[in-house]
């Protein structure tokens, strides 16, 4: 693809520097993404989906004039660092708008930073339920669907298409964790199979045995390990040291390269998961095209919902027509949110995955515009949920991730 700006490193990500820009005058949103911490294996691969979309939208002729920058700083996947990298953005950077967190926990944090500074904040990959009922005053959104889909798609898959009757789950004691375990045991006891053990997990410590051990002491047929890949790694390596010989189910946070192809790998042949993903369009299949020539071939989930989420900022910017310039940020804040689903939701124009220059020269005139993105419709409800997208189920062999189908959902 052609380039029409320098890109920087890695290290320049994690010092928080400027991706995306260009010589002259430019319009900044911020990034926050899991560079370090449980989530970094997600984190580039993610980040690499939005920095795709600011590609496409500066070679379609950037916004109002000028061209888009991305502000990228790492969340370390903590609560505190995400918090303070928020603030930076936000008193610092002075961006209007920003992408993510990943984790449901460190974006409930960041929300702390973003509704107090009318700063939109659309996170591609925070699925805990609890978000939906965030008092946000229509400052949080999300291009993910939530959990309250993937834990049913996934206790369906445990229970009636792989026909266990005992489980248990290890989950990350945060809101992520939490939730879609609650609503995994209820869809699987629903369908008639029994959940033995409900044993949470603390990010970070250098051992699980003694989570392990409450987890497998029923001698569950499946372990529903909801973790993040780091921490994962180390359950499924002792989990084997401590001779458990069932089987695994893994949600989102479980999948790609990381988990797949990591120090268990050997153990997990055959194992299931679930994920957010594209509904099948040409919009998806393009992206994964363009994101494959462009940063190599990626597993991990979310990366197209971080594409969608800069593409409906941006709408939402070129909506906003030339005074946007003359604003001040909580200003600049309230416009993006107040176009939102102008951009986003029907009616309007329908366009999709890199149709830039079409999309931002309907939105320049005062158009309504209907985008249709890589992950799905993005129609936003009132919470600012996706009201419609895709689950998806894929299991592992030889190490790597293979894509089985994707459910459509709808709230």
């Amino acid at each position: 693809m052609k380039k029409i700006f320098i890109r920087l490193t890695v290290l320049l990500l994690l010092l928080g520097l400027a991706t995306g820009g260009g010589v002259g005058a430019t319009i900044k949103i911020g990034g926050l993404y899991s560079l370090t911490g449980a989530l970094a294996p997600f984190g580039p691969p993610i980040a690499n989906g939005a920095k795709l979309a600011v590609d496409q939208i500066n070679e379609a002729g950037g916004l109002l004039g000028e061209l888009l920058e991305i502000v990228v700083r790492d969340t370390g996947t903590a609560p505190a660092v995400g918090r303070d990298a928020a603030a930076k953005l936000v008193e610092i950077d002075r961006v209007p708008a920003l992408v993510g967190a990943l984790s449901s926990g460190v974006t409930f944090a960041v929300s702390s930073i973003t509704i107090a500074n009318q700063v939109v904040q659309i996170s591609p990959a925070s699925t805990s339920p609890a978000i939906t009922d965030l008092d946000d005053n229509d400052f949080v959104y999300r291009t993910c669907v939530s959990d309250a889909f993937q834990g049913v798609v996934n206790a369906r898959q445990a229970a009636e298409l792989l026909g266990f009757k005992r489980a248990s789950v290890i989950y990350t004691n945060n809101a992520y964790g939490k939730g879609l375990a609650e609503v995994f045991k209820k869809a699987f006891e629903e369908r008639g199979g029994k959940v033995l053990a409900m044993v949470p997990y603390e990010e970070g410590k250098p051992s699980y045995r003694g989570e392990i051990e409450a987890a497998i002491k029923g001698n569950p047929e499946v372990l529903q390990v909801i973790a993040y890949p780091v921490d994962g790694n180390k359950m499924l390596v002792q989990a084997v040291e401590l001779g458990y010989e069932g089987k695994y189910i893994f949600p989102d946070g479980m999948k790609g390269e990381a988990v797949a192809a990591g120090p268990a790998s050997q153990y997990l042949e055959g194992s299931f998961g679930t994920a957010p993903g594209p509904l099948e369009s040409k919009g998806a299949e393009q992206f994964e095209a363009d994101y494959i020539a462009e940063y190599g071939k990626s597993t991990v989930p979310f990366r197209g919902e971080s594409y969608d989420a800069v593409a409906l900022i941006a709408l939402a910017i070129q909506k906003t027509g030339p005074d946007f310039l003359k604003m001040s940020r909580a200003e600049q804040g309230r416009a993006i949110r107040d176009n939102l689903r102008a951009v986003a939701n029907p009616p309007g124009v329908e366009v999709t995955y890199n149709e830039f220059v079409k999309a931002l020269g309907l939105a320049k005139a005062g158009a309504d515009v209907n985008y249709q993105g890589v992950a799905g419709p993005c129609t936003i409800n009132e919470n600012g949920d996706m009201s419609e997208g895709g689950i998806e189920v894929w299991f592992i062999t030889a190490g790597k991730v293979i894509s089985v189908r994707t459910y459509p959902v709808k709230m």
